[in-house]
């Protein structure tokens, strides 16, 4: 039976874990010599360069594809502490600048008293109409102030490709680290992604994909795997659900081929 003849029950049955029966095995090869320790100063500096690309792409006004690239590469070869490292940094480093909305603050009130303070004074209409303008201009300042600096490089990532699914997997790393640390600043960062994550993965953003026996078997195991209202107990359960007169479909997003988002109907 060639390769391209195999059934997709047994194409998924291949990909399942085998345990090992009884027949003893032969003796083990000697082991080849040791490989020297890790150095402990490797991830710290694989750190730091995720830390200069994270850098050079919320410092530009429109950050490059090129170090949104490599911040994506760089950051999924971090370990665990090396990711809690940079989401420290993005949530502390690239913060809401709160010397300048203090300072934008204070000109407004400054601005808001002036103006309601000279309403009985000659050519106070005037004077109204410029405090108005004055109170507008500032008033979109802090609109902008207010809006953290990392909030630029998040939006550029969405839209480089394969930065949706980037985002969700920083998502996740933010929330094991904030079981670690409870931390005010983290908290605000993973509100935020999460409101982004919301928008980008809105109903509208979706497409909706009927499942057959013919998807790949990645996705057939990924609908095995988290299938909860409906479990599915083994394969034949499974191609009995995508056969004929069974209709299963689910909602994929085009940034995130393989994924899917759920499974709406199945009857």
């Amino acid at each position: 039976m060639t390769r391209s003849h195999t059934p997709k029950s047994l194409a998924v049955l291949l990909r399942a874990r085998m345990h090992p029966d009884s027949i003893p095995s032969p003796p083990p090869a000697p082991s080849p010599p040791a490989s020297p320790e890790p150095d402990p100063s490797a991830r710290p500096a694989a750190a730091s360069s995720v830390r200069h690309w994270l850098h050079a792409s919320i410092g530009a006004a429109s950050p490059p594809p090129a170090a949104l690239e490599c911040f994506s590469d760089g950051y999924r070869s971090l370990d665990r502490g090396g990711r809690h490292e940079i989401l420290r940094s993005l949530a502390t480093d690239y913060d809401v600048p709160r010397a300048r909305v203090r300072d934008l603050m204070r000109q407004y009130v400054s601005v808001s008293a002036t103006g309601e303070g000279g309403g009985e004074q000659p050519g106070a209409e005037r004077e109204e109409g410029g405090a108005a303008s004055a109170l507008y201009r500032m008033e979109r300042g802090l609109r902008d102030a207010l809006r953290p600096k990392y909030a630029g490089f998040l939006e550029a990532m969405n839209a480089q490709p394969g930065g949706l699914k980037l985002l969700a997997v920083i998502r996740a790393d933010l929330l094991a680290l904030l079981g670690e640390e409870n931390a005010p600043v983290l908290r605000a960062l993973d509100g935020y992604l999460k409101e982004k994550l919301v928008t980008w993965l809105s109903p509208a953003a979706l497409a909706l994909h009927q499942i057959t026996w013919d998807d790949p078997a990645s996705l057939l195991e990924k609908i095995v795997a988290y299938e909860a209202v409906h479990p599915i107990r083994n394969l034949i359960d499974l191609k009995r659900r995508l056969g004929v007169g069974r209709r299963c479909f689910g909602y994929f997003h085009p940034a995130i081929p393989g994924s899917f988002v759920g499974c709406p109907s199945n009857r």
